[in-house]
């Protein structure tokens, strides 16, 4: 999945120098830094469980965009194909060697960002290659399949035809005792409907996602048992001077079993769902997307406001694995529930 990491430093990189336009641009200036670590780490995020950018060894130039809690926030120098990579590298594996120009420093970022999109766009056309071939690939099996599939039926119509009829049932034969089916126990068609407010907090990037909404639907598949479908989506973004820098967007699309037991008035819940996580991600013009295996256990209660109608609270744990690994965090769901049909 794209670091959610990744529009927050943009973001206060385009800040800074925001700020550095109003005041004086000029008097500003980056630091130029030089590895002292025999062999230092650059991550995609400041943290220690981050996905590795690449690996830089003693004396190797490095020019700063931001310090962060103790992670600079470099460019590398150019790697074998020509590509200038952002990454972060701990305060302590490196030293201050001088002051770079920040138009400088702007210049290789923007580099950066075009041949990352350039990368992007040539990864995108190769894969749409792949699927068209593979689409190729499964018209032409469907094609052969049913040309195999009239061929065997042209072949077993006629032996079907003049095949021998089967004997007569004999009257005098013994007389079968239908069994008895087991009673099955009633399912209702009842449906619970619910649509409200989802925060979401995001542990493994430490960001929270103020804004966001949550769909579900679910109906009995036995009578303790729930089938559920669920929708959310989280949205956060960072704003300067009526300008949007930089912005992130989680979906998720999941369902699977709820087990629900009335307890007095209130029901309470407990539910496992497994789906998709989907996420994008949007800093300076330039965008990223892509989706996850999503895990979401959680729990919740229903508090009854009318017959039809009642009040939920939830909470769930949501671990998804994306391309740098594990992310995981929590979202707390609270709105209405609605219930439709009828309860047999």
């Amino acid at each position: 999945m794209p670091r959610l990491t990744d529009f927050a430093p943009i973001a206060a990189f385009s800040l800074a120098f925001l700020a550095a336009d109003v005041n004086d641009a000029s008097a500003q200036s980056v630091p130029t830094l030089r590895v002292v670590a025999e062999t230092a780490t650059v991550r995609t995020r400041p943290a220690l469980l981050g996905g590795v950018v690449a690996k830089a060894e003693a004396g190797t130039m490095l020019e700063a965009l931001d310090l962060d809690n103790g992670w600079y926030w470099v460019i590398l120098p150019p790697n074998e194909h020509g590509t200038r990579l952002p990454g972060w590298i701990l305060e302590h594996d490196v030293e201050t060697v001088g002051a770079g120009e920040p138009d400088a420093v702007l210049h290789h970022f923007s580099e950066a960002v075009a041949e990352s999109k350039a990368r992007m766009e040539a990864e995108a056309a190769e894969q749409e290659a792949r699927l068209e071939q593979a689409r190729l690939r499964v018209e032409e099996a469907r094609r052969e399949y049913e040309a195999v599939t009239k061929s065997a039926a042209g072949a077993s119509a006629p032996a079907a035809a003049t095949g021998p009829a089967p004997p007569a049932a004999s009257q005098a034969g013994p007389a079968r005792v239908p069994r008895a089916e087991k009673p099955r126990a009633s399912v209702g068609r009842e449906y619970q409907w619910f649509a409200g407010y989802s925060f979401y907090r995001d542990q493994s990037d430490d960001l929270s996602f103020p804004a966001g909404w949550a769909l579900s639907a679910a109906r009995h598949a036995t009578p303790e048992i729930e089938i559920v479908g669920a929708i959310s989506g989280s949205h956060k973004s960072a704003d300067a001077f009526g300008v949007n820098l930089a912005s992130t967007s989680i979906y998720t699309f999941a369902g699977g079993p709820k087990y629900a037991r009335r307890t007095g008035s209130v029901t309470s819940f407990g539910q496992v769902l497994v789906g998709v996580a989907a996420t994008r991600t949007s800093a300076l013009g330039v965008s990223d997307s892509s989706a996850g295996f999503a895990l979401l256990p959680g729990g919740g209660v229903d508090i009854p406001i009318t017959k039809t109608l009642a009040l939920r609270a939830g909470l769930d744990v949501q671990t998804v694995h994306g391309s740098g690994g594990w992310f995981t965090g929590f979202r707390i769901n609270t709105g209405l529930m609605f219930v439709t049909g009828s309860a047999k």
